[in-house]
């Protein structure tokens, strides 16, 4: 059984003067007084793992730079933005975002990553647009061809309909069109 990580010190940071950002399947994060996160994992593991492929796509403008590895935790760059959810909610769907989501993905496979999967929860909109991801988990081990909880969330939303009819128009070929269809 993996154990919570409870200690109140990381990297000569007390967590008390830490902001908590939030929590998720690996462990917390924190936003640090340096403007930097630090995500407390509950596995040393997972937290390497996911360390390595942050280190893996660093210069990439999709994902945050990762600092420095200690045994459950690490150091990375915050990301702010707006969640891909707010965005869609406040702005709606339009071809520029659908382009950009289609772009994020094609770079994620020139990186490698055989799991194109994009969460929701862990896609964020920049200011000048750009799409930013964390917490990208199991990238060179999984294999899922096509943002699926992506979609399944578009769905839901009522979205899904338009996001198709923009990528036929826009991008053809694109085999994602089969997947979503099917």
């Amino acid at each position: 059984m993996k154990k919570e990580y409870s200690h109140s010190k990381f990297h000569d940071v007390e967590l008390k003067d830490c902001k908590y950002l939030g929590q998720g399947h690996s462990g917390r994060v924190y936003l640090m007084p340096d403007g930097k996160v630090l995500k407390i994992f509950k596995s040393s593991t997972s937290c390497k793992a996911e360390f390595d492929i942050l280190k893996s796509v660093e210069g990439s403008p999709h994902f945050p730079k990762a600092y420095k590895l200690g045994d459950h935790y690490m150091i990375r760059e915050y990301v702010g933005g707006m969640n891909v959810y707010d965005y869609i909610k406040k702005y709606g769907l339009n071809r520029s975002f659908v382009l950009k989501v289609v772009d994020l993905v094609d770079h994620m496979k020139k990186l490698g990553f055989t799991k194109l999967e994009v969460r929701f929860p862990h896609l964020f909109v920049q200011e000048d647009g750009t799409l930013m991801l964390i917490d990208p988990r199991k990238s060179y081990e999984e294999y899922i061809p096509y943002p699926k909880s992506f979609f399944r969330k578009l769905k839901n939303m009522g979205l899904l309909d338009k996001f198709i009819q923009i990528l036929e128009e826009e991008r053809k070929g694109l085999k994602w069109i089969e997947y979503i269809k099917r």
